[in-house]
């Protein structure tokens, strides 16, 4: 995205891939209401992105014009729609996602946590930190291994004391 590192982004992700065809629709909803999305009538200078084809991330360059209430009202009413349409659950913030290789796998936040203290999900696999709220975060941090991400704190060490 080619707007500043302080803007303001959304990261919304899907339970599953998106398929040909849902990218088309994703994409000729998106580029319209980018083009026209503002806040009090102001226009917003707004990027988006569709990385693995599996999470929607939205981005607002505040340092032009801030996102007002109102736009971001209007920034959920589209994706809403798309996951009223493909069923996609954009909107559950209780779902995380992690890649190992080249599969993603989602799942619930109790059952991922739990795999995480059980070992189950190897150290070689990167999680994404969807919470985060600003491009040179996302840049930087949306991705990091398992150890380095939000959820090492549930490693099982197997430490004594």
């Amino acid at each position: 995205m080619n707007l500043s590192q302080n803007s303001k982004i959304w990261i919304f992700q899907s339970s599953r891939n998106f398929n040909s065809e849902e990218i088309t629709e994703i994409e000729n909803t998106l580029e319209p209401f980018m083009k026209e999305w503002n806040a009090h009538g102001a226009k917003l200078t707004a990027a988006y992105a569709i990385p693995y084809d599996r999470f929607i991330v939205l981005a607002v360059d505040e340092n032009i014009e801030a996102a007002s209430g109102c736009s971001i009202d209007s920034m959920t009413r589209i994706i809403k729609g798309l996951e009223e349409k493909y069923q996609l659950g954009l909107l559950n913030r209780m779902l995380v996602s992690y890649r190992l290789e080249e599969e993603i796998t989602t799942l619930p936040l109790s059952e991922f946590k739990q795999k995480v203290k059980n070992g189950e999900i190897p150290l070689q696999a990167s999680v994404f930190h969807n919470g985060i709220t600003k491009l040179s975060e996302f840049e930087e941090g949306w991705e990091l291994s398992l150890s380095e991400s939000w959820v090492s704190s549930l490693l099982n060490t197997n430490s004594t004391f």
